[in-house]
């Protein structure tokens, strides 16, 4: 992406040295037929300034595109693909490429993480299209998916692991954690790779491996129906058989507190929805 654009830049630069270049040879063609000698030279020394800036310019911005070309690849991270490239101790909207044509605004948190997703209060419907999932939507200042392609993209590259928190309405905490966690592409339907869970939520996932995700608009679920479709969930997921009603389901339609299905599930925890959940990845 900033490699683009310095090269666009210098491409703009190169044109402007020959716009001014011309606008000299027009002015030394009119001048041949003009008695005012004293403005064609003041004219002349203006173009030739023009031209010298202009070339002065290019010199530079040539200067800096080969900086940021060597740093983009020396190993330090300069065009940094996810929060753990950045510190482990940056925190808040930090910018990512995701290579060198796409940049992504992402959530970073304490140790490297990168959110995925997050809950708290239910001002971004969930129940959405395939589109609407596949390119992320929400506020990333509050509630958000960050879409399946960027999260796709981002554990394409090494080993991630996969950290879910979440919170009852009573303000209860608990956590899993997964050492083996992928998604692949849009030519797979962001099929979930996800394993070796730890944490004191119970293991809410694992029952979902394999599986491809489902919105209310592509079913590639195991169920006769489609289980986003369903009242009883209303939310993008890697459905299997939907459920054994045991399992986590984290982006369901928003609902307050006893709903015993339908909202932020995840039942090896609490048997009804819960107020917040975040997702987050990172390298291992």
């Amino acid at each position: 992406m900033l490699n683009g654009t310095m090269e666009n830049l210098t491409e703009d630069s190169n044109k402007a040295v020959k716009l001014a270049t011309g606008i000299k040879n027009m002015l030394n063609g009119m001048c041949l037929y003009s008695d005012s000698q004293n403005s064609c030279e003041r004219m002349e020394k203006e173009t030739q300034k023009v031209t010298a800036d202009m070339d002065s310019i290019k010199e530079k911005l040539d200067k800096i595109l080969s900086i940021v070309s060597d740093l983009k690849h020396d190993g330090h991270g300069i065009l940094p693909k996810e929060c753990k490239d950045i510190t482990n101790k940056v925190v808040g909207l930090q910018t990512i490429y995701l290579d060198d044509h796409r940049n992504v605004s992402v959530q970073c948190e304490e140790g490297g993480w990168t959110l995925i997703q997050k809950r708290y209060d239910g001002s971004v419907e969930f129940h959405r299209n395939w589109k609407d999932y596949e390119n992320g939507f929400g506020d990333i200042h509050g509630e958000f998916w960050l879409g399946n392609k960027n999260i796709a993209q981002l554990t394409s590259d090494g080993n991630h692991e996969l950290k879910i928190d979440v919170e009852d309405w009573n303000g209860n905490k608990r956590y899993a954690v997964y050492r083996n966690f992928s998604i692949g592409d849009a030519s797979i339907k962001y099929k979930l790779t996800i394993s070796n869970y730890s944490g004191n939520a119970g293991d809410g996932m694992s029952y979902y491996n394999g599986m491809k995700f489902t919105t209310y608009d592509q079913d590639n679920d195991k169920y006769r129906d489609n289980c986003a479709e369903l009242t009883l969930f209303k939310g993008g997921w890697w459905y299997n058989d939907c459920w054994t009603e045991n399992e986590a389901v984290l982006n369901g339609h928003y609902t307050h507190r006893n709903n015993i299905q339908q909202g932020i599930i995840y039942r090896s925890f609490k048997g009804t929805s819960l107020k917040k959940s975040t997702m987050k990845i990172r390298k291992v």
